[in-house]
């Protein structure tokens, strides 16, 4: 269907959940236009940021006019001033090439800060999806549950009449009723409730989208792909950068400087023959060393963000790995409650052959035989319901997965 492969797209190609998805599909913007907009505009931000920062040790070049009244010669006299100047660092002991380079790191993970935000948001919105189908399985499910329900409270009534069973039986039937009524009525809130939460994330209709089918990834692709670890490694290098910075503004740093000036001579120099011009030039350069009291604690901060960024990457790759792990343990016993349900499928579709030609010789009630039906239909909404709660643990894995395939 066409939504399977849009969605499809969405998640998995091409920078997975958001890159070169077709812009005509209803699923390539999932987002509600508010959020994609913020989202847009937070990445905006960021590009605007970092060219800020790439180009924040140039200097401005000042330009500055001024024009001056003076009574001090017996009449009124003025004079104009122009002036351009610059004031601009050449050398920083190499702190000039690490602002450049902190500032690209920052940018690039300020960037995946808000490519995350946003896979997350659509991991939100597929996430409801799945278990808005998961919950329509389960009503499915009730329904046929609480059909047996009644054909076992309309059989225990038969035979308490008949004086077969005694009343407790009865009671049981209609206790086990009133639990599974109950129950749907909590799911169909709880349904409301995830079409409230959609709603919130996206302007679509939740039950007019195909959801995705995922398989397994392998655990190096999943490792070498997480862009929380790009991310991360990225914060090791801009605090490495940092604290190089640091270190610079505390050793020398040579600037040069120069002036131009345009202005009118003040009346008592500008006699016939004065060697005094109007239009001049200051130029030269300097050497700074700035001495500080809290330099050698500005400095050891920095060295400790940048060492707290390298132990928060390898707790970040200890942390997914285990998520990894735990991830495999669960599909595996999804696995395993997805056999027994169908081993189970097995047995009473036996059953409800042997009911059928017991139905037949009528020697067992058509109530007995619908009730083991509708268990063949249970066990198989259940395999169903596994199968999407399989779906939601791949989800997990796939999110933050560069390039998925």
């Amino acid at each position: 269907m066409k939504d399977l492969n849009v969605l499809k797209k969405l998640f998995l190609l091409s920078s997975f959940l958001l890159c070169t998805l077709e812009a005509n599909n209803e699923l390539s913007d999932i987002l509600s236009q508010d959020k994609s907009q913020l989202l847009k505009y937070q990445s905006e931000q960021n590009n605007v940021q970092t060219h800020q920062l790439e180009n924040s040790w140039i200097n401005p070049v000042m330009l500055q006019y001024s024009k001056n009244y003076s009574t001090q010669f017996g009449s009124t006299t003025n004079t104009q001033q122009f002036i351009v100047s610059i004031d601009q660092p050449v050398f920083k002991m190499g702190g000039i090439w690490a602002a450049v380079k902190y500032a690209k790191a920052l940018g690039k993970a300020n960037a995946l800060d808000i490519e995350l935000q946003k896979r997350q948001l659509i991991s939100q919105a597929l996430t409801i999806l799945f278990n808005l189908k998961k919950s329509k399985l389960q009503l499915e499910k009730l329904n046929f549950m609480i059909e047996n329900d009644n054909l076992d409270i309309q059989i225990q009534k038969e035979s308490f009449e008949e004086g077969l069973s005694n009343r407790s039986l009865y009671d049981q039937a209609l206790l086990k009723r009133n639990q599974d009524i109950t129950s749907k009525l909590e799911l169909e809130l709880n349904i409301a409730k995830l079409e409230n939460d959609f709603s919130l994330l996206s302007e679509h209709n939740p039950h007019t989208l195909t959801l995705p089918n995922f398989s397994m990834i392998e655990k190096s692709r999943y490792m070498e792909e997480q862009l929380e670890l790009k991310r991360d490694s990225l914060r090791v290098t801009e605090k490495k950068h940092n604290k190089y910075m640091t270190l610079t503004k505390y050793l020398p740093e040579i600037s040069i400087n120069g002036r131009y000036t345009d202005e009118d001579l003040n009346p008592l120099f500008a006699s016939p023959g004065s060697r005094i011009k109007e239009q001049y030039y200051n130029y030269g350069f300097k050497v700074t060393l700035p001495i500080s009291i809290n330099s050698f604690n500005d400095i050891q901060t920095s060295k400790i963000e940048y060492l707290n960024a390298q132990i928060t990457l390898n707790e970040k790759k200890k942390t997914l790995a285990n998520n990894f792990k735990l991830a495999q343990k669960r599909l595996e016993l999804i696995d395993k409650q997805i056999a027994l349900s169908k081993d189970d499928m097995r047995h009473y579709e036996s059953m409800l052959s042997t009911a059928q030609d017991q139905e037949a010789l009528g020697d067992r009630t058509t109530l007995d035989t619908q009730i083991v039906a509708n268990s063949v239909k249970v066990r198989a909404l259940d395999q169903e319901i596994y199968k999407v709660d399989a779906q939601i643990e791949l989800l997990g894995l796939y999110v933050n997965v560069a390039d998925a395939m």
